[in-house]
């Protein structure tokens, strides 16, 4: 556990998170765009009653696995039986606010513009009136399960047309400065609960263990604004990751360690 002090000084940071936004909310989806509706149940909630960061990749998880399924021409069954799985390379989650517990929300996703071998999702979550809550977008990799390299398309997977909305956020950053030097340290191991069926750690783990960090009474009082993402290296059942994190002004930086690489990183900003 870390305790933090913020500094409320680091405006550049400040920028960079209200830049982004959540588009307007719309009653009609636009075609293309796949909507879920759920509550916030007392499980997705952290201690001071609000969302956790891992239960929303995990929703945001269940509603990108629907989508492909629907709209990819292959679901996920399907490609596995291919000897293929997507699997997420980047993210970036820029938060209004963290919904409580008894709130009903609209989550929303759809395909963004695509780069050499990566396929983008973007994400929008809202209150049931209409309020923004948070807007995501990320990366996929399709992946030979064997070879653990970048599969080639197969021939019955649709190319899905990005759809644009005003005011969705850009697609991730693929790099970001990193400390060289991190004065905390924690040893994970990862457990059978926590692998999902691709056999590595399932992605919205990766935040269970950044909030995880957090001390209880800073947490409750500093929100969240932006959180960018890599999954670099997947990380298996038993493995251990050294959480190597440092705090500078009002970021949380955290890069966790297998075998001496980069499994993954996490910057987060307040």
């Amino acid at each position: 556990m870390v305790s933090h002090g913020i500094k409320n000084k680091n405006t550049m940071i400040q920028a960079e998170v209200r830049n982004m936004g959540v588009p307007v909310f719309t009653a009609e989806h636009t075609k293309g765009v796949c909507q879920i509706m759920f509550e916030i149940s007392d499980e997705m909630t952290n201690s001071d009653g609000r969302m956790s960061i891992g239960s929303l990749a995990r929703q945001m998880q269940r509603i990108t696995e629907i989508h492909f399924d629907q709209e990819a021409g292959l679901t996920g069954e399907e490609l596995l039986a291919k000897g293929m799985s997507w699997v997420i390379s980047w993210t970036n989650i820029e938060l209004e606010r963290l919904p409580t517990k008894g709130e009903k929300v609209i989550l929303r996703i759809w395909p963004g513009k695509n780069k050499v071998n990566l396929y983008s999702r973007i994400y929008a979550m809202y209150t049931e009136a209409g309020e923004p809550l948070m807007a995501t977008s990320s990366l996929f990799l399709l992946m030979d399960q064997n070879t653990r390299t970048v599969a080639a398309q197969p021939e019955e997977m649709k190319i899905m047309n990005p759809v644009i909305i005003a005011g969705e956020p850009n697609l991730p950053k693929l790099q970001q400065k990193f400390p060289k030097e991190y004065r905390n340290q924690l040893l994970r191991t990862v457990s059978t609960e926590e692998i999902d069926y691709n056999g590595h750690l399932n992605n919205s783990r990766y935040l269970d263990w950044t909030e995880a960090l957090m001390d209880e009474d800073f947490y409750a009082e500093h929100k969240p604004k932006n959180i960018w993402v890599q999954y670099a290296k997947e990380l298996r059942e038993g493995e251990n990751a050294k959480l190597q994190y440092v705090w500078e002004e009002d970021v949380m930086y955290l890069r966790g360690v297998h075998n001496g690489e980069n499994s993954f990183l996490v910057k987060m900003m307040f």
